[in-house]
């Protein structure tokens, strides 16, 4: 297959939320026809329902500034494809995802015809084997694996990483994982194994018992944000944070943090406690493979932390109009992009809203919404969206705020037109919707640098 028809055969396979099939069979049918790659470097294993691709991001550059060749596997992507699997911070290239994407394909294809796959990979199957495999083809050192939906059955979780973690857990895709909070946490869970040092960022008491236990069950150590490390001081600047904090290891003083927000602070803390935990067994497994010790020094956490990108999570540019791009979609992830907003003391704001149907807009935009002078809404370019009049319809308060998009470009452009000179333009509701519109918005920041 070429890229073009990669792309294409990905495309039948159907939305991958809408069409997935949780279990790890065919994952484990697929590497083993692959030779196993993704046994052949150690990793890191991220689960939670909000901030695990920020820790996965602040971990992966950690690493990186040690000198470290790393992989890392996020989902979903913001506007290509490739952005999911990265090689020391540059995505897979066209042709090469292509070739992954055929060698997965044929070695499907024999699994079906020999009867010892049940059905096709799913979307998210599929590239996951295409991220495992590039990793083992370009050697990489280490891979930072974040989980896609869930943790127990979710594909990523064939690997037997060097720490886990679990950023916390609150209600969403309460349809696949559970409806309440200790169901969902049990399934998150899941990625907490035997040996394997755990790192938990969970603040829910229901959430934190079901870590306690599975960490019992499997005798594994779990080290706790608020108990185990510490967030000692975090002083904000423009919007972004520097941070005191201790471990059981050591104390860091002054860790500025690229990413924006205050709730970074407690994202950062996850990715060092993972590094540090990754640390003892990486260097049991060298001083049996006689290689040198783990690598990661004091200097390169401060380096990883400070040179972090994320894009599309608080992600600011200098465009038409000031315009903020945060993926939000669901209540715990407004509710920190509100708090976020309140911070910065913003005059007026302009917001471009869309969401997918099956998540839980009304919290969603009773933490939001009440910040915009004016809200634009917009369908998505997803067979899940919810359409701008459903959504006007929740909400009848702010109804007269409210103008009815055709598109994503048209909500921006009027959000742009309408947006005083000093006001800000806030995007959000869904990642779908800031991937679709993060190019625009990024040509004209550049077209005005």
């Amino acid at each position: 297959m070429n890229h073009r028809e990669t792309l294409g055969y990905l495309e039948s396979k159907g939305n991958e939320v809408q069409m997935m099939h949780l279990g790890l069979h065919r994952t484990v049918a697929m590497l083993a026809a692959l030779g196993d790659p993704h046994l052949q470097y150690p990793a890191v294993h991220i689960a939670g329902t909000n901030g695990k691709g920020s820790v996965a991001a602040m971990t992966e550059a950690i690493l990186r500034a040690a000198g470290l060749r790393t992989g890392m596997y996020t989902s979903p992507h913001l506007v290509r494809v490739e952005e999911r699997m990265r090689v020391d911070g540059v995505p897979v290239a066209a042709g090469a995802f292509a070739a992954l994407g055929t060698r997965v394909r044929r070695a499907e294809e024999a699994l079906l015809g020999d009867g010892t796959m049940d059905r096709p990979l799913t979307t998210f199957e599929f590239l996951t084997c295409c991220a495992f495999l590039h990793f083992a083809r370009r050697r990489v050192d280490v891979a930072v694996l974040e989980v896609g939906l869930g943790g127990k059955l979710d594909a990523t979780n064939v690997v037997t990483p060097l720490a886990s973690v679990v950023t916390g857990v609150a209600l969403d895709h309460q349809q696949y994982l559970g409806d309440t909070v200790r169901k969902i946490a049990a399934e998150k869970a899941g990625v907490i194994k035997k040996g394997v040092p755990a790192v938990s960022g969970c603040g829910d008491p229901a959430a934190q018992d079901v870590m306690r236990r599975r960490a019992a069950a499997v005798k594994t150590t779990l080290l706790e944000l608020g108990r185990d490390f510490h967030v000692l001081d975090a002083r904000m600047r423009g919007g972004r944070c520097t941070m005191d904090l201790q471990t059981p290891m050591r104390r860091y003083a002054g860790l500025r943090l690229a990413l924006a927000g205050g709730y970074q602070a407690r994202n950062a803390a996850l990715a060092v406690a993972a590094v540090e935990a990754m640390g003892a067994r990486w260097g049991a497994r060298d001083a049996a493979q006689g290689r040198e010790g783990f690598p990661v020094t004091i200097d390169a956490v401060r380096r990883g932390l400070a040179g972090t990108r994320w894009e599309g999570r608080l992600d600011e540019y200098a465009a038409v109009r000031r315009t903020l791009l945060d993926g939000a979609h669901n209540p715990e992830a407004a509710l920190l992009l509100r708090d976020h907003l309140l911070a910065r003391k913003e005059g007026e704001l302009h917001m471009v809203f869309g969401a997918v149907r099956d998540k839980n807009i009304r919290e969603v935009g009773a933490a939001v919404f009440p910040l915009a002078k004016r809200i634009y809404l917009t369908p998505l370019f997803n067979t899940r969206t919810s359409s701008p009049e459903e959504v006007a319809a929740m909400f009848p308060e702010h109804r007269e705020r409210m103008e009815v998009c055709k598109d994503m470009r048209s909500a921006l452009r009027a959000a742009w037109r309408n947006c005083p000179g000093k006001g800000l333009t806030v995007v959000t509701g869904s990642l779908y919707l800031v991937g679709a519109l993060l190019p625009a918005v990024q040509k004209s920041a550049a077209g005005r640098a």
